[in-house]
């Protein structure tokens, strides 16, 4: 999750020595109480005092790896002593105990070296999982699904150790039950994707029609307001020659001074939104106009400022739709509490670049070091897992990029676009 930190460390050093004490006299059963352990901790730190899904998954997901790195070591390790030893029974593996328990840590550390390497190759895929198990909000189903794993493997352990069963038959069942262990890990994430594809498609339709009729009405209300002042340029230049004829000063001085009017009520149709006319991406044109008049329908005035005739966006549609939408709705929300409601969505395109700058005048110290965390939020009563969505899903991309200043009290984040 690259949150580093050097007293990491230390505190995992302290945790598992006391645990790993506490293992002398509790057996496999210490690892349950660890993951309880640990569960409580982050339970006691959250405000409110629940359980944190996303945390709770990777705990848990965590024992279970190990548990099952360790059933492979141990099986792996007997083998080897059975071979080198040429002596198939139980009580060989006593008397080259100290050989069997450092084969089985070596092996341990082979294949969790292996698996870190896995987990790195696939960094991306494993980080679009976990953004789609918040997103869809299957945290608490694969939470107690991983759980049950657990539960189930350490009742396997405990009743082994104290029925004194056979290590080979323990080991045979421990094998069958990683192999189903890791069955399930394969089935969960298909499970997931299938899941999120159709979420997704389902989304993407959804927003699709919903943009499209965003931008059929704009269009409309556009078409009605061009006929509306070709109509009226029309009536005023015929009452020009009427009221010319008439005598009275106080008619000419307001037709006068209507006609003076008449190039500030030719902009009428407001410059910003004619600005977007130059996005050459439908969906996006719509949302913008969509967020301008919720903006304007609370009191907020945005301002888009466009350097360029043409704005085309390649690929990544919805991903881009996603984050400004969230950055709008946050700044929107944000600058209602505020005297200042005022925003700016600014565009500016180079030769292999788009980027979109949302800027919001702010009244409080905000750390920019940790918006995009999940659960941090400046406003009350907020989860704040919106900027958190924005770094899942820049982090799941080559071409989305964020960037985020604050610049004479103004925060001002920034989408950037790779457009090759």
């Amino acid at each position: 999750m690259h949150d580093f930190r050097y007293y990491y460390w230390i505190n995992d050093l302290i945790l598992s020595t006391i645990f790993g004490i506490l293992g002398l006299y509790t057996n496999n059963s210490f690892i349950l109480f660890f993951v309880l352990a640990l569960l409580a901790i982050h339970v006691f730190r959250n405000h409110p005092h629940t359980i944190n899904y996303n945390n709770g998954i990777s705990i848990t997901l965590a024992a279970n790896i190990q548990l099952t790195l360790f059933s492979l070591s141990t099986y792996l390790a007997s083998f080897i002593i059975y071979f080198q030893t040429g002596i198939w029974n139980t009580e060989n593996l006593k008397l080259h105990q100290n050989t069997f328990a450092s084969v089985t840590i070596l092996i341990n550390a082979i294949l969790l070296l292996i698996v870190i390497a896995v987990v790195n190759k696939y960094e991306r895929q494993i980080k679009h999982v976990r953004y789609n198990i918040v997103r869809y909000q299957l945290g608490k189903k694969i939470f107690i699904m991983l759980f049950t794993l657990l539960l189930a493997f350490m009742v396997i352990l405990v009743i082994s150790d104290i029925e004194n069963i056979n290590p080979l038959i323990q080991m045979g069942i421990l094998l069958t039950f990683t192999v189903i262990t890791i069955s399930t890990y394969w089935q969960t994430i298909v499970f997931i994707q299938s899941f999120t594809m159709r979420k997704e498609a389902s989304e993407e339709t959804e927003r699709i029609k919903e943009l499209d009729d965003y931008l059929i009405s704009f269009q409309q209300q556009n078409e009605d307001l061009r006929k509306f002042k070709h109509d009226f340029q029309n009536i005023i230049l015929s009452l020009g020659q009427v009221v010319d004829d008439q005598s009275s000063d106080e008619i000419k001085r307001y037709y006068h001074e209507l006609m003076s009017q008449q190039n500030s009520f030719q902009n009428v149709q407001t410059h910003s939104l004619l600005e977007l006319q130059t996005i050459r991406s439908k969906p996006i044109q719509s949302l913008l106009t969509q967020k301008y008049f919720m903006a304007k329908s609370k009191g907020i005035k945005l301002n888009f400022e466009l350097s360029s005739d043409d704005y085309e966006i390649k690929k990544n549609d919805l991903s881009i739709i996603r984050i400004i939408g969230i950055l709008l709705d946050n700044a929107i929300e944000y600058v209602q509490g505020t005297e200042n409601k005022v925003i700016t969505c600014a565009f500016l395109k180079s030769s292999e670049t788009l980027e979109i700058t949302i800027a919001n005048p702010i009244q409080s110290d905000v750390d920019i070091n940790k918006i995009f965390q999940s659960g941090y939020s400046t406003k009350h009563e907020h989860h704040g897992y919106g900027l958190a969505n924005i770094k899942n899903i820049t982090d799941s991309s080559d071409t989305l990029f964020t960037d985020t200043q604050i610049v004479k009290n103004n925060l001002m984040m920034t989408l950037i676009i790779l457009q090759k």
